[in-house]
């Protein structure tokens, strides 16, 4: 059984979520009323999984979760309030080692969470088999993974990708991620090189009020101009498009070197909206030429039918391996299910995927 322990300041979120989790077959072995506490009774308790608000008094979420990943790496989930700033501290916490995080409903005394019951559970035990003892030391790296617009693409450290090599025309890049894949990401694209002239859609699985702010993160801190999917858009060389939290984003046209993509308000694939398998399968079917897409770590089984059309439209397939994975699900299933080009580590997916416009094989 699962072990958890809950870091909240409201008495009433730690109770709901408390009966939540154990209504879901998970024990919760504790529940801490500010970040000092949390901190000491994950050390203490040693849970599977920590859920950690982002707002406390004592220590703040994000100053729990870096002490906690210095002193007793343990999975943390964060539970954050819907506002701008919670939404950049949100990210914050990711950066600093906690492995998802869940959009805390309008208000402790909402209904609203239990809504969110199946969700929250899933979460809470997807996380707990995350595996962070071994990106501990990447949270501290100063490469690729806090890398900035400015110097994106040029070579992160440890980058073998040859900028100054050709690329065809037209390169189209699918990449699906789900728990765990901001991070990984945004490495992927800051190492992508800006020369290469890609058109990039990327599916993270997350709510509806975090991905504007994710893409603006990852516009910020890549060479590529990034920006959230509005409904109707059109992506070019050195372009990319964020799929809305909430709506499927589906590939509709092409002309002239330019991708058109829009809102697609049909039901969840995989229980998640946005799905990967939506953009993948609508890109294969209309993107001519030079396609590939990539499955990064994640829970469920989104992006394996989707990678599979891209192979079947005579696109390359790779995935992220297990061993740089948070949580090795959606890559496996693709793994297991696709005749896949390549199976790489986090750090060389920038890479995998330059080689697979080249024509390379791994």
């Amino acid at each position: 059984m699962v072990r958890a322990v809950i870091a909240d300041d409201s008495a009433v979120m730690r109770e709901t979520l408390g009966k939540i989790l154990e209504d879901g077959g998970i024990e919760v072995v504790g529940r801490a009323k500010n970040g000092t506490e949390a901190v000491a009774m994950i050390g203490r308790l040693e849970p599977d999984v920590a859920t950690i608000d982002i707002q406390m008094p004592g220590l703040t979420g994000h100053e729990v979760i870096e002490r906690v990943m210095a002193e007793n790496p343990t999975p943390m989930l964060v539970i954050s309030s819907q506002t701008t700033k919670n939404a950049d501290a949100t990210f914050d916490a990711l950066e600093a080692g906690a492995v998802d995080f869940i959009a805390k409903p309008s208000g402790d005394n909402s209904v609203d969470i239990w809504s969110k019951q199946d969700e929250i559970v899933e979460q809470v035990e997807a996380v707990a088999s995350a595996d962070v003892s071994k990106s501990t030391a990447s949270n501290r790296d100063t490469g690729a993974d806090s890398g900035s617009g400015a110097g994106a693409g040029a070579g992160a450290a440890g980058s073998t990708i040859d900028v100054a090599a050709e690329f065809p025309n037209d390169p189209t890049l699918v990449i699906g991620a789900s728990t765990g894949g901001p991070r990984v990401v945004e490495r992927v694209l800051s190492e992508l090189p800006e020369r290469a002239g890609l058109r990039i859609l990327v599916v993270q699985h997350m709510a509806d009020h975090y991905t504007e702010r994710f893409a603006k993160r990852l516009n910020d801190r890549t060479a590529y101009d990034i920006r959230e999917a509005t409904g109707s858009d059109t992506i070019g060389p050195g372009e990319a498009v964020l799929a809305k939290g909430g709506k499927h984003m589906a590939v509709t046209g092409w002309r002239n070197g330019r991708l058109t993509v829009e809102h697609d308000d049909g039901p969840e694939r995989h229980n998640v909206k946005p799905a990967i398998d939506v953009t993948m399968e609508t890109a294969a079917e209309t993107v001519p030429g030079n396609l590939a897409g990539v499955i990064m770590t994640g829970m469920g089984a989104d992006g394996a039918e989707g990678l599979a059309a891209i192979k079947a439209a005579g696109g390359k397939a790779i995935v992220q391996d297990e061993a740089t994975s948070r949580v090795y699900g959606m890559p496996k299933v693709a793994a297991d299910r696709v005749d896949v080009d390549m199976v790489l580590p986090k750090d060389r997916l920038a890479e995998g995927v330059v080689n697979a416009f080249r024509g390379w094989s791994a």
